[in-house]
C-alpha cells in the first residue's frame, strides 16, 4: 500500500513515470481485485455447495486457473537483468523462481482459454443433444489439464521462459506464437463458430417458436442460462489483447509510441482481470443474487455457526470403547432412544401399593 501511494503521489506532482511503470501498477491493482474476487467466490460456492452441479463446477474449474494467472502477476520482479548488482548464488535464485513463474503463468492462461472453450462445446451440445455428463465432465478435465501441462513442458524444456520486461514468460515470438496465440486465436474462431450456432437454435426454439415448452424452459434457465454468456465475455475480452499483439508484431515499439502504451497497459490490466469478471458474472446471477440479500446471508451464518458449536459438543461428549469410538449417553440420550410403542403391546412396569408396602402388577 505505502509503494502504491508513494507512486500515485510521484504521478500526481512530478508526472514523470514510463510506460513500463504504469502497466506493471495497473497489473497488480487488476490482480489483487480478481484476487479477492475468486476468493469470494471460491468461498460462496463451497459454503452453499454449489459444486454439486455440473454447470456450478465448470465455473469452479474456469476460476481456479483465474486464480493462479493474478498470483504469478503480483511477484516482484524476480529476474533482475543488472547482474553486476547481484551475487551468483541470488541471480540463480531469481532466474528459478522467473522461470517458475512463467511455467505457473503460462498453465494457467492455457487451461482458462481450454475450459471456455469447452464450455462453448458443452453449451453446443446442450442445445442439440443430451450429453452424458458423468464422461463428459471426465473428457473435459483430462483435455483442459493434460493440453495445458503439454504446452506449458514445451518451452520449458526448451529454455525459453526468462524475463520479458513487464513479467515472466516466454522470451521467443516463435514460441508465443507457436504455445500461446497460435492456438488460443484457433479456439477463439472455433468459440465465434459455436456461438453463432448456439445463438441461432436458441433463438428458433425460444423466440421464433409460436409455443414454448413450460419444461424446456425450464430446462433451459436451469443448464443454459448460467453460463450462456462466458464464451461470449471471453470473445469480449480477447480483443484488446489480440489488437495489441497484431499492432507489436506489425509495426513494432517505437519510443514515445502513445498507441503502443495504452494497448500495452490495456492487454497487461485485462488478463489478470479475468477472474474478477467471472466472479462478478457467477455472483450477479438471479438465483445466487437471492443469497447475497442481507437478511438471507445473515441467517446462512448464522445457522452455519450453529452447526458447528452443535458438532463440536458431539464430538466433545464421545468415549472410546475398544477401536470404536460413541458418544457419552446421557439421561435424556435414554428418553429419546426410548421405542415408540403401542398401547396395546406396551408393557407395563409393576407398581407400589403404598398401603400394604407390597409390589402390584397390573
Amino acid at each position: 500500500y505505502n509503494e502504491y501511494k508513494s507512486y500515485l503521489r510521484n504521478v500526481v506532482e512530478q508526472n514523470n513515470t514510463t510506460c513500463h511503470e504504469v502497466v506493471r501498477l495497473s497489473k497488480q491493482i487488476a490482480s489483487s481485485l480478481s484476487l479477492i474476487g475468486c476468493s469470494f467466490t471460491f468461498f460462496f460456492m463451497m459454503f452453499h455447495k454449489k459444486y454439486k452441479s455440473f454447470t456450478n463446477r465448470l465455473i469452479l474449474a474456469l476460476l481456479l486457473p483465474s486464480f493462479i494467472v493474478p498470483c504469478t502477476c503480483l511477484n516482484r520482479n524476480f529476474y533482475n537483468q543488472d547482474d553486476n548488482k547481484t551475487s551468483d548464488d541470488q541471480h540463480l535464485l531469481n532466474k528459478t523462481l522467473c522461470i517458475a513463474s512463467a511455467f505457473i503463468f503460462n498453465f494457467g492462461i492455457v487451461s482458462q482459454r481450454l475450459i471456455i472453450l469447452c464450455v462453448s462445446i458443452y453449451l453446443l451440445l446442450l442445445v442439440t443433444s443430451a450429453p452424458r455428463f458423468r464422461y463428459l465432465e471426465l473428457s473435459f478435465h483430462v483435455f483442459i489439464w493434460s493440453t495445458a501441462l503439454m504446452d506449458s513442458l514445451i518451452p520449458l524444456y526448451s529454455n525459453k521462459y526468462e524475463n520479458a520486461t513487464d513479467w515472466c514468460w516466454i522470451k521467443e515470438f516463435k514460441f508465443q506464437m507457436g504455445c500461446y496465440y497460435g492456438p488460443m486465436l484457433t479456439f477463439l474462431v472455433v468459440e465465434i463458430c459455436i456461438y453463432a450456432i448456439i445463438i441461432k437454435k436458441i433463438r428458433e426454439e425460444f423466440v421464433g417458436a409460436d409455443r414454448i415448452d413450460p419444461d424446456r424452459y425450464a430446462w433451459y434457465k436451469k443448464y443454459i442460462k448460467p453460463i450462456y454468456y462466458y464464451p461470449l465475455v471471453n470473445i469480449v475480452l480477447a480483443i484488446p489483447t489480440t489488437g495489441f499483439r497484431m499492432y507489436d508484431n506489425f509495426r513494432g515499439h517505437h519510443p514515445g509510441d502513445k498507441i503502443y502504451c495504452t494497448l500495452l497497459t490495456l492487454h497487461a490490466t485485462i488478463f489478470p482481470l479475468w477472474g474478477l469478471v467471472y466472479s462478478l458474472m457467477f455472483l450477479l446471477d438471479v438465483d445466487t443474487r437471492r443469497l447475497l440479500l442481507p437478511s438471507i446471508l445473515c441467517r446462512d451464518i448464522y445457522n452455519a455457526s450453529i452447526g458447528i458449536v452443535s458438532s463440536s459438543r458431539l464430538n466433545s461428549r464421545t468415549h472410546v470403547f475398544g477401536n470404536e469410538t460413541r458418544p457419552t449417553p446421557s439421561l435424556n440420550d435414554y428418553v429419546m432412544e426410548e421405542p415408540l410403542l403401542d398401547e396395546s403391546t406396551k408393557i407395563q412396569q409393576p407398581t407400589v401399593d403404598m398401603s400394604t408396602n407390597t409390589h402390584v402388577t397390573a
